[in-house]
Parts: structure tokens; sequence; C-alpha cells
């Protein structure tokens, strides 16, 4: 451990004993301890009471300003942190507690009492099927046929915002396990029937059940507020699950190495704190409990009354955990007349959220199947050409159905001038409709673009709370690799993106892509149309035609041509995607964004259907959402490329004017994205692997890609990169945020030996 271990303990070492009246209350507990003796069950140190020897010799060492050496902090950590706060089993409902500084919750009658009534009423969100995650988290009853739970735990089954348009995820299922004791057997899964609400603002979610047991009482919501009750007792219960965000070897003592069963957590509150949550700052409640993940969505219960102070949501090891305060939630007149329970008459009045609620309202859904389908969906979703999928209303359009057609095309090509003749051949009745492949709208006058902002994380109206940051575009490894402009750049800016083109290869090496969720510049002026087609002055029957820069000499660019001449065994994949950087502060500055990227330049080449995922999605998936589920606005910088592989298989097609152009076709893809978090800035490293092995005109391909968390440094040696050292230094792949990234997205971890050889760390 180094001195940033030694400062970190010695902060929570404080923090959690100064209601004890300091350190002297706990060195006489290590000596309790040690008369008593007993066995620790820790392999590495010869017995217990060398460890207690060696905690409170790092007390000492506290007391009198020195660092504690490393054998002393793990006796800090072995010892005392079980004790301060431990995780108590609870088996047939009830507990038993042998820590000195919490035995009053066993000894005191009314206290038990206290705790015992409301154990029945929390559960574990279990997710039947599902083989990313053993559990879901946390839920507790908080109404009639009403659970409550976190943001991040109901989205790995329901899909919306708000609580007018939300759906199951196809296929998904949810239910809860009241039991889940240690060493017991598991009680019966009830199901989830609805999803009621998927917050926009804060971390929360509702959900409906059917046939809840008797003992399975509300929960009531207090209405004080718990950022203002420092210091005050508080216990959680739920289901700790081993975390790989903190050392193995202090969670196997707090936990005795079992997880995933119901614990009892006592600690207390310390006071509040805004950090980042989905795209925005909140402020939160902070608890001390020795929660872990599958602790999320767990009460924060008040010692003295039972009553829930807040909804437990995340945290960082030995430092802070946090939680929705209850008291928020009284002033939401959707999450009262949702039946959330309170313990008294909650205000349900003015709050700072609405703008939030308005948004969710306006979001839109596109679903397979109906709009709000609230029936969970056993098995696989419905493959691709089955009815009733639809398209969402779109501005001065009717809601329309999308009916799936086999086609077959004729291709005649000139040059980039092209027809295409489509017959449907589904057995509907209609005439034979005429395509023309037509370059969609761009704006020819390259003097108005800027390209990638550095400092585009900046929120102007979070100027106050975040200090500025600074996100430079990576560099490539080589910088003779780079084609140059025909006045000598080695960059192309576009409309809230810039390209570093490869030379010999035809292709982008590096972008670099401002982007925003932020509706305002979604969609700056009411009643446009933004659609795809509308966006791109494309009518139904036409086919989009991309296009070279005329900036960079057509050798340096793969022509439109290539992708059609080659009976389709490629698609004309996005790197910067079109729906990241199509926003603005006016129409035809998110217009212009959007016609940019059919640049050739930012396209590569990829396996049909390798851009599209089975359920329709794009195979990089919802990453940035799942960043911006921690991330303290909704600003992302986002790099991207393939990885240009000198083995790279090499494909014939054709060129400018007819001649055969040969082109090596890239296997992989990497992507980092970057967001502003409350103490500065996280970036997260991503490849995604496309499989060539069948492509010789006649293929199949993989239903589904998988992206991998791999570290940034291992994507600078694997793509030929380099990224600034602050973006280096932000790398979230062993830590917190990251593992967060990756439960929530469900990507599998790259680990990297000190030989270069890969291991697969998939998260729990």
């Amino acid at each position: 451990m180094g001195n940033t271990d030694a400062e970190r303990l010695k902060e929570y070492l404080a923090l959690i004993t100064k209601k004890h009246g300091g350190i002297e209350p706990i060195r006489n507990m290590l000596d309790e301890q040690s008369k008593a003796g007993g066995d620790s069950g820790l392999e590495s140190m010869p017995s217990e009471s060398d460890e207690v020897k060696l905690a409170k010799s790092g007390l000492e060492a506290i007391e009198l300003g020195r660092d504690p050496s490393e054998g002393e902090l793990y006796g800090l950590e072995a010892i005392i942190l079980p004790d301060l706060r431990p995780a108590i089993d609870i088996v047939d409902n009830t507990f038993s507690v042998t820590h000195p500084l919490w035995r009053r919750l066993s000894d005191d009658a009314e206290i038990r009492t206290r705790i015992e009534t409301v154990i029945p009423s929390i559960g574990r969100i279990e997710l039947p099927g599902n083989n990313k995650y053993p559990y879901g988290g946390t839920g507790f009853v908080v109404g009639d046929g009403l659970l409550m739970t976190n943001r991040h735990v109901a989205e790995i089954f329901g899909r919306g915002l708000g609580d007018r348009k939300l759906s199951f995820v196809d296929g998904a299922r949810a239910a809860i396990d009241f039991k889940r004791e240690q060493g017991r057997p598991t009680g019966p899964m009830i199901d989830v029937v609805r999803v009621v609400m998927i917050h926009p603002y804060w971390d929360m979610a509702i959900l409906a059940v059917n046939g809840l047991p008797d003992t399975a009482k509300p929960l009531k919501l207090s209405l004080s507020d718990a950022r203002d009750l420092t210091g005050h007792d508080i216990f959680a219960i739920g289901y700790p699950a081993f975390d790989p965000r903190n050392p193995s070897a202090v969670q196997n003592d707090v936990m005795a190495g079992r997880y995933g069963v119901k614990r009892l957590q006592p600690g207390e509150l310390q006071g509040g704190m805004t950090t980042s949550s989905f795209g925005k700052m909140v402020p939160a409640a902070t608890h001390d409990c020795s929660t872990l993940g599958g602790n999320s969505g767990s009460a924060i219960l008040d010692l003295d009354s039972g009553e829930v102070l807040g909804l437990h949501f995340g945290g960082l090891y030995q430092k802070q955990n946090y939680a929705v305060p209850a008291y928020e939630l009284s002033r939401d007149s959707r999450v009262i007349a949702a039946g959330v329970q309170f313990a008294g008459t909650p205000s349900g009045g003015a709050n700072d959220w609405s703008e939030w609620w308005l948004r969710a309202d306006g979001a839109e859904l596109v679903t397979h199947g109906a709009e709000g389908d609230q029936t969970p969906k056993n098995g696989a979703s419905r493959a691709a050409g089955s009815a009733t999928s639809i398209t969402v209303k779109q501005p001065r359009e009717a809601g329309r159905i999308v009916l799936p057609l086999r086609i077959t095309i004729s291709v005649e090509l000139d040059d980039q001038q092209a027809s295409v003749i489509a017959t449907e051949s589904a057995g509907i009745d209609g005439p034979d409709m005429t395509e023309t492949a037509r370059a969609p709208f761009r704006d020819t006058d390259f003097s108005t673009r800027k390209g990638y902002d550095t400092h585009f994380l900046n929120d102007p109206r979070q100027e106050a709370i975040l200090a500025p940051v600074e996100v430079a575009m990576p560099q490539p490894a080589d910088a003779s690799a780079l084609a140059r402009t025909r006045m000598g750049a080695d960059i192309l800016h576009y409309e809230n993106f810039s390209i570093r083109m490869h030379a010999q290869r035809r292709l982008a090496l590096i972008t670099a892509s401002n982007v925003t969720k932020a509706p305002e510049l979604k969609r700056p002026e009411p009643g446009r149309d933004y659609t795809r087609r509308g966006l791109s002055g494309l009518g139904e029957s036409d086919q989009e035609l991309w296009f070279t820069d005329p900036r960079l000499d057509e050798s340096f660019q793969i022509p439109d041509v290539f992708f059609t001449k080659d009976r389709k065994a490629f698609d004309k994949g996005h790197i910067v995607r079109r729906d990241d950087v199509a926003w603005g502060a006016t129409y035809d500055q998110l217009r212009r964004a959007n016609g940019d990227t059919y640049h050739v330049t930012n396209c590569s080449p990829q396996v049909a259907d390798f851009n599209r995922a089975a359920k329709g999605h794009e195979n990089w998936g919802d990453l940035e959402n799942c960043v911006l589920a921690d991330a303290a606005n909704e600003r992302l910088c986002v790099f991207a490329g393939p990885v240009l592989n000198p083995s790279d298989e090499v494909f014939t097609g054709a060129g400018y004017g007819g001649p055969v152009l040969r082109a090596k076709i890239p296997s992989r893809y990497w992507k980092v994205i970057v967001s502003r978090v409350a103490d500065g800035i996280a970036a997260y490293g991503f490849m995604l692997e496309q499989n060539l092995a069948d492509v010789d005109f006649e293929f199949a391909v993989p239903a589904e890609f998988v992206p991998a968390m791999y570290p940034i440094a291992e994507i600078e040696r694997i793509a030929g990169v380099r990224f600034d050292d602050h973006v280096r230094k932000a790398d979230q792949h062993d830590t917190v945020r990251g593992t967060e990234v990756g439960l929530r997205a469900g990507t599998p971890h790259k680990q990297v030996a000190a030989d270069g050889r890969h291991g697969t760390a998939r998260a729990p």
C-alpha cells in the first residue's frame, strides 16, 4: 500500500471514530480482543495477537502523524474496520451481534424489535434467465404491491424514463426473494409485473409486484432530511456482493467470505455531499455503512424510528457512500401519486428537478411490440423480420407501421452515380418503387467547421461548482503515417468532431467527437424534422450515398463505390456515430453535423450486420449511456478508430472510375469515452472485434458482438495511438467507476499480464 492508502485510511478512521471519542476507545477495544484471544481466520498473519499488535501500532502511528507501514495498515483494516462497521448475518429474520461497539443492537429489546420488524420487507432483486448478473441488487416494500430500488438496477431489465413510457427489455424478467439468508433455503420468487417509475433525476425506481406476503409490510419514508443528521445512527439491510472494486482481503474480513446473503450493516450518517449521477450533480446524503455492490437499492433506516432515511445508490471504498434522501422524494408529487408511503404527510411541493420530468415526458420510446408493453417476455427477443415492429410518431406525421420486406436489389453503378431498383417480394401487393442512391444533405463550406473542442466537458452552468478541465485529442504513435490535406494539415475538422487519416490504409486512424444528450441541443427548434431521413433530405426510397472530402486527395480515401460493388459484403460503418454528433444550438448546425458524418473519411469497412446487433442496437451498445450514469453532466468526449494491423485481411473491391481497389479490412475497433465527474475526468477504454473468417461474399455473421473493457495503455499499444497524460491517469479500468460501467454495460474486463497476454474477468 502507498501513501494514498495511508491517507485514505487515516481520514476514514477519523470519520468513523469521532462519535466514539476518537482513537482511545478503539485502542481499548483492541485490548479486550487481545485478552480474549481467538481466531481471526486470516492465513497471512501468524496469530490474532500479532494482528492486534500491528493494529495498535498503526493507531499509534496515526496519533503521532506518521504514515502506518504496510503491515500496520493491514492490521488496521483486518482488525478494526470489521468491528467498527460490521456486516451481520440475518438468519430466520433475526440476528446476533458480537461486535463490542454494536452490541446494543442485540441487547436493547426495543432496538432489536425495530430492526426485526423491517427485515421481512427487504429482499434481493432476482434476474431469472440473465447470464450476466447473479442478481440485480436490493429492493424493499414502500407501498401496496410496490418496491423501491435503484434506477441503475431497474435499467438491467427495464427501459424508458419517467412514469409514462416504460417497458421490459425484450426477454428480461425480474423478481424479488425476501429470504436468501446464510445457510437457509431460498424463498419464493415474486415476479415484478410492471416498471412503475424510473426516476429521471434521482437514482431511484419503483416496481410493481403481485402477491406480497403478509409479513412484507410497507416501510415508511422519513420526512426528516438525512443530510442534516450527521452522526445519527442508522442501519442498512441488503445483499452485499463480492466487489472487485475493493481489496478482496478486507472484504473477506468484513463479510467473512460470504456474499449475496442478507446482512445487517450498521453505521452513521455523514451529512450531505454533491455527487455525479446520470449526467448531473445531485445533492446526496452520505453514510458509512459497509455497503458493497449488491447493496444497490438498500434502504438506509433510522435506528431510532425504523423509518427510511435514504436509498443507497453507490459510494467509494473507505470514503463515502451515497443515498437518495427520502426527504427529497417527499417533495416529488409523482412519487407520492405512485403510492409510496411516508411517515407523515409529504409536501409534494416545488422541487429542483421538474425540468427532468418534462424531459422524460417528451422522450420517445421505440419498442419491439406495443408501446409501453409491461409484460416480461420469456426467451429471446423477436427475430428480425417479425411483425408488429413500430415506429414512434414524428412531427407532422401520423404513426406508421414498418412492415418487414424481403428485397431483391439490382445494382447499376457508374462511378458515384447509382440507381437501385427494388422490388418487394414479401407477398404484399403494391407497386414497384424506384430507389436512387443520393448523397445526404451537406454543407460544402468548410470554413465554418471548428472540429473537436478540447474544453467541451466544461458546462457553463457548472462553472461555480466544477473546476475547468481540458481533454486533448489523441496523437498517432507514428506521425509520419498520417495523410496530409491539400493545405498540408494532418487533421480534418468537421461539425462537432475531427479525424486524423492513415495515408496508406485510407482509413481514419483517430476520431475525436464531442457528444451530448442535452435535449436543448439535440432538438433546438421545436417542430423541425429530426429523423434520419429529415436531416439527410432523402426520400423514403432513397439510398444513402457517401461522399469524399475535397480537402483530402482521393488517393487517401476509400470511395462509396467500394461498398456497393462488393455484393454487400461490407457495411459503410460510421466510426463517429451520426446520432452522437448531431447536435447544435440551431437546426442548421445540427443538420450540418449530421451531413458531415457521411464523408467516407468517417467510414470503415465493417462486415454487414457488424454495426447492427440482433436487437436492433449498435454493437457498441449503449456504452455512452452507461458512462453517463456516473457523470457530472451530459457531455462526453469520445475517441474511436479501427485497429490497423498489418496482418489484416485484404479484400478486393471497386475504386474510383472502375479500377480495382484492394483494401485491408480492420477486424478490431477501439473506443475511449471521457466524462466529467465531480473530481475531474474519468476515462473508459473498450475494444470490439468483428469476425472476417467467413467473408467471401457468401457469408454468415455472428448475431452478437460484445465489447470488452481494456486498459487505455493497452489500447495505445494495440492501436498505435497516444493519449494525453490526463486521460491516461483518468483510466477507470481498475477503479470503482470502471467496474460500475462494466456492470451496467455487461462488458468483460480484459486483464493484461506482465508478458502481454490477455485474460478476461467478466464483471459479476
